[in-house]
């Protein structure tokens, strides 16, 4: 992985179009240490629990070194709290790190020199899972998976495909299988539509609808770590699936705050649905603390 050092952000010459200038951007490497994100979820009935989620990452010359998962649920008087971490360990000169959780599941990358992952062997304690990673111009542009199936088992080997496409940097699509598209011959795909804002993403937040895509969703903490390629030129401000209808629409849009330094200190997440007759709204509102 390139070393997080402070980089100055690249002055545009002047006189550039727009577009131009947008292209031309390069996205700055911050020093990082940790990065928190700190989600409330509340419960909308009796006898339903709050929650409080916290995912943090934490960083060490540019490496991940730590990730903890925490929820904090809530149900009247009584607070449970379930955490789990992952153990990280990095080979010789830094050509793999594995991922071990709790339970024994691991996640071995092999990186590049550029520190980037190209393959992932991926064993819990009842499946393996191959996975590969490929690079446009350091943008990760497709990710392959391989479900192989149990020992002793007749079944056939699964494989699943997510792509991604750029334009100057940006994320504007990818491709994803998709449950909702089930058939008896497979999985259908979905394709989603990205648009990206003004604001440089200095701090390589990729969009959290993209961390949360099947099959990249296996490798959220690598994606936070920097090992899945570089961060788009600018923050994602909207999604939306390119299929919609008269009777279905859906678009999400991100809006971030940020400090006096231009640090990102909350991102709200906004969904709107529509189903021909009436609208409705699912909003969030995730507080992201960087050091």
């Amino acid at each position: 992985m390139k070393k997080i050092a402070l980089l100055l952000c690249a002055i545009v010459m002047f006189g550039c179009s727009d577009d131009e200038e947008k292209a031309g951007t390069e996205v700055p490497d911050p020093e990082i240490s940790k990065m928190l994100f700190s989600e409330f979820c509340k419960s909308d009935g009796i006898g339903v629990s709050d929650v409080t989620k916290e995912e943090e990452f934490r960083y060490e010359d540019a490496w991940l070194t730590g990730y903890t998962y925490t929820q904090e649920i809530s149900i009247a008087d009584l607070t449970e709290i379930i955490s789990h971490s992952l153990t990280i360990q990095y080979g010789n000169n830094r050509s793999s790190v594995t991922f071990t959780d709790e339970i024994g599941t691991e996640r071995k990358y092999t990186l590049n020199e550029e520190g980037y992952a190209t393959q992932c062997e991926y064993a819990s304690l009842d499946q393996k899972r191959q996975y590969t990673f490929s690079y446009t111009d350091g943008y990760l542009t497709q990710v392959n998976e391989k479900i192989m199936p149990r020992e002793g088992s007749s079944d056939a080997v699964v494989a699943h495909t997510l792509s991604l496409q750029y334009d100057k940097g940006d994320l504007i699509s990818t491709i994803s299988p998709s449950l909702p598209y089930e058939s008896s011959t497979g999985y259908g795909k979905l394709q989603t539509n990205y648009e990206a804002g003004e604001d440089i993403n200095y701090y390589r937040l990729p969009c959290m609808l993209v961390a949360d895509t099947y099959p990249l969703s296996f490798h959220r903490e690598a994606l936070f770590a920097g090992m899945l390629g570089k961060p788009t030129q600018h923050l994602t401000i909207a999604s939306y699936p390119e299929k919609t209808s008269d009777t279905y629409t859906e678009r999400t849009e991100y809006t971030y705050s940020f400090d006096k330094n231009k640090k990102p200190v909350s991102l709200k997440v906004s969904t709107k649905y529509g189903n021909g007759k009436s609208i409705s709204y699912l909003n969030r509102t995730i507080s992201i603390t960087i050091e």
